[in-house]
């Protein structure tokens, strides 16, 4: 199975240096390191260019969901399975890759997405907020979905395209621009109660000191919370019976 990897960076010239080290010096990662530059301006966009990896260069910044939307686009477009997505900040580890790759490609399961808190998977210098919050997000899930997680909000994840195919929602939806793209999949997919989904453990790593987010206060936590209520009340799901499953 064909799989690619997204990468959306946006002004993150501090960051992706070492993001690309580490890629560049694990193992094979998977079939394709796609990056997405997303209207970069501070020097992010000329590493991008110089890494050596394909990238879509976007003119402005419309937000990470616009980014992975077109990066599933291209996926689509070029013949790959799976894709996955990891951030461009250095808090993921790209040598946990195949953690969440593995389960797809040994038809265990249809979407993955790390978990710092399952066993095995670590945080180091979490802060505070990020501590009190994710148990509470979590919750809301629950009560929304059913479905038990222990890390609603981590954005290490890998899916079969397949998800995208057989939607009969719309995944393109402008309001989805921002963080609530990602999240909108995931609760369709949960909701769905058909394609197997699992979480893996994983390492966030945050900085001791310094600004840890790009998400906005009230209006970022918005539209993480947002897709889930969305995705339980609007009536969207999937076309095919059943997930369509690689023999």
């Amino acid at each position: 199975m064909k799989s690619v990897v997204c990468i959306p960076v946006y002004n993150q010239v501090g960051e992706l240096p070492q993001v690309l080290d580490e890629i560049r010096s694990s193992d094979r990662l998977c079939d394709t390191i796609l990056l997405v530059n997303n209207g970069s301006r501070d020097g992010s966009d000329k590493l991008i260019q110089e890494s050596g990896y394909p990238y879509l260069d976007l003119p402005r910044n419309r937000g990470i969901g616009y980014g992975l939307m077109t990066a599933v686009d291209w996926a689509l477009e070029n013949g790959y399975e799976i894709f996955g997505c990891m951030a461009g900040n250095a808090k993921m580890l790209p040598q946990e890759m195949g953690r969440l790759l593995g389960p797809i490609l040994r038809d265990e399961a249809d979407y993955v997405t790390g978990s710092r808190f399952v066993p095995g998977g670590e945080s180091p210098n979490l802060p505070l907020f990020r501590r009190a919050a994710i148990p509470l997000v979590n919750l809301l899930v629950r009560l929304l979905t059913g479905a038990l997680v222990s890390d609603a909000t981590c954005g290490y994840r890998a899916m079969r395209l397949s998800i995208f195919r057989a939607a009969s929602f719309d995944w393109h939806a402008r309001w989805l621009d921002t963080y609530s793209f990602e999240y909108y999949i995931y609760a369709k997919v949960v909701l769905d109660g058909r394609w197997r989904w699992t979480e893996v453990p994983v390492t966030m790593r945050y900085p001791r000191k310094g600004r840890y987010s790009k998400v906005k206060p009230f209006i970022g936590w918005y539209s993480v919370l947002k897709p889930w209520i969305v995705a339980r009340f609007d009536g969207g799901g999937f076309s095919r019976p059943e997930p369509e499953i690689s023999q």
